[in-house]
């Protein structure tokens, strides 16, 4: 039998599966670590000589930039750079697909069952015949619109988590200066994502003239719910931009049907999330509170939602 295969690919993970033609059901799914490979096609050998199929078809959803009228692909927070040709040819597949990560976590928005979702809002429900959008941290900060078509949704791709981080308080203030000292530039990825979480930290010890005790996103969020004040801080403030960073999202998309939160990171957090003031960031927004109150917010909590979102995208084609 031939199979379709279907690949998340961000900057630390590779996470391949299979799929029947038409079908989202994923099987044989597993994970490589991006750094024990040189190149995704390799990555992709490995798992089908493994698996011991070929493939008619594939759908790779990767963590950058993707442009359908170049042949080269390069990741953003990856070293890997390869050649979609000759990606095709080394798997002897007739039909591939590269898109965006985030269009492969929109599309997953599709299908997804609602146990699936956890509400950080209450009483209110996403609306799939109004414009929707997801963002979500995780090495990187990806974002994605959704517009319903003729039945359908297309999904807009776009770059957005890397636009200027814009502070709304004093301490947000402090963080962005002392994160320009060495970016020059910072982009909301820049507090937002798993390296994000330690800037944050790192600038929260600079203010409090303290000395920073960890280097690790994990040490830093272990920490803050073991009442280490700083590290419990930083990952409140995280929670609070990623609340007006979803707000700016919703606004500028105009996704009056529902906002994701996506990526690796928020369903680690989920009731720690619902418990801060990421709604309340969300809906700040002078006078578009009453415009935000009325958009629904959930973490997509599905572990392979890329991948089920590839094998939606690839049979929406």
């Amino acid at each position: 039998m031939a199979y379709q295969l279907v690949a998340d690919i961000g900057g630390t993970n590779a996470r391949f599966a299979l799929c029947e033609e038409g079908s989202t059901d994923l099987q044989n799914i597993h994970a490589f670590h991006c750094a024990q490979f040189d190149s995704p096609i390799e990555a992709i050998l490995k798992y089908l000589s493994t698996n011991g199929v070929s493939v008619n078809a594939a759908c790779l959803a990767v963590a950058g930039p993707v442009n359908e009228t170049e042949d080269r692909v390069k990741l953003t927070n990856n070293p890997w750079l390869f050649s979609r040709n000759h990606l095709a040819s080394q798997i002897n597949c007739s039909r591939l697909i590269i898109v965006n990560d985030f269009v492969a976590a929109a599309m997953a928005t599709t299908v997804i069952q609602p146990d699936d979702l956890f509400f950080l809002s209450d009483g209110l429900q996403f609306d799939l015949k109004q414009q929707r959008c997801i963002l979500g941290p995780g090495t990187g900060l990806g974002v994605a619109g959704m517009l319903p078509y003729k039945g359908k949704t297309l999904v807009l791709s776009t770059e957005g988590g890397n636009r200027s981080f814009s502070p709304e308080n004093e301490i947000e203030d402090y963080i962005l200066h002392f994160l320009r000292a060495e970016l020059h530039v910072v982009s909301c990825e820049a507090l937002l994502s798993g390296n994000g979480l330690v800037n944050i930290y790192r600038a929260l010890c600079s203010y409090h003239n303290q000395t920073a005790d960890y280097s690790k996103a994990d040490e830093i969020s272990t920490a803050a719910f073991k009442n280490d004040d700083i590290s419990h801080q930083a990952l409140q403030i995280f929670f609070e931009v990623l609340g007006g960073v979803a707000g700016d999202c919703a606004l500028t998309l105009g996704a009056t049907g529902g906002v994701y939160i996506g990526g690796g990171i928020a369903p680690k957090f989920s009731e720690a999330l619902l418990k801060s003031n990421f709604r309340e960031r969300f809906e700040n927004k002078l006078n578009y509170r009453f415009y935000l109150k009325k958009i629904p917010t959930a973490i997509v909590m599905h572990k392979y939602a890329g991948l089920l979102g590839s094998a939606a995208y690839l049979n929406s084609m």
